[in-house]
């Protein structure tokens, strides 16, 4: 570029390193919550379904105790009774389906602000405003993300490995062009260029 000083174009590249490291980041971040989000609700299914099967024993125990009277079948419907008992228990002390509702909003507020930081990007790697003006937007996105941060609920080592899988292996943000070009009505495809 003529007429743009060196000292210039590295400060663009210096903002530009300094918000692809805080894009990561939030790309990161909004996986594990997704992750984690994931886990309580298969969590949540899990637990219903032995709730239902474990109510539906102790109802025909109770019943079979009606017509018959061994003591193996009474030790049997009190056990699964117990079981019935603890996860209602369970559910009591820990809203699964609370958590569940926590984890997807910090996740969706994730999203929303990585898509700031990929505009910006654009902004940065366009130089379509000063470094000054550029840098302003960044600290207000950083702000931005330290309150999404501050509110987001812990999560589990389990839920970084799951989102270390999707993003590593699974490459679950990554798109080919040809799968962008799926995605998009044919006049704006780029095989059409």
């Amino acid at each position: 570029m003529e007429g743009v000083e060196p000292i210039v174009i590295d400060s663009y590249k210096t903002l530009e390193n300094v918000v692809r490291d805080s894009y990561s980041s939030v790309v990161w971040s909004h996986k594990i919550q997704e992750k984690q989000s994931d886990i309580y609700a298969e969590k949540f299914k899990k637990l219903e379904t032995i709730n239902i099967g474990a109510a539906s024993l102790t109802s025909a125990g109770i019943i079979a105790m009606i017509f018959t009277d061994p003591l193996w079948l009474k030790l049997v419907s009190a056990l699964v009774s117990f079981v019935t008992v603890f996860i209602t228990a369970y559910y009591k002390s820990f809203d699964l389906q609370k958590l569940v509702f926590s984890h997807k909003s910090a996740a969706n507020k994730l999203i929303a602000i990585r898509d700031q930081y990929k505009v910006l990007l654009t902004e940065i790697k366009l130089q379509s405003d000063s470094v000054e003006k550029l840098l302003a937007k960044y600290k207000d996105l950083v702000e931005k993300t330290d309150a999404i941060y501050l509110e987001a609920p812990t999560t589990t080592v389990k839920a970084v490995n799951r989102a270390s899988e999707a993003l590593k292996i699974k490459k679950d943000n990554s798109f080919t062009d040809d799968e962008i070009d799926s995605f998009l009505p044919v006049s704006l495809r780029r095989e059409n260029i």
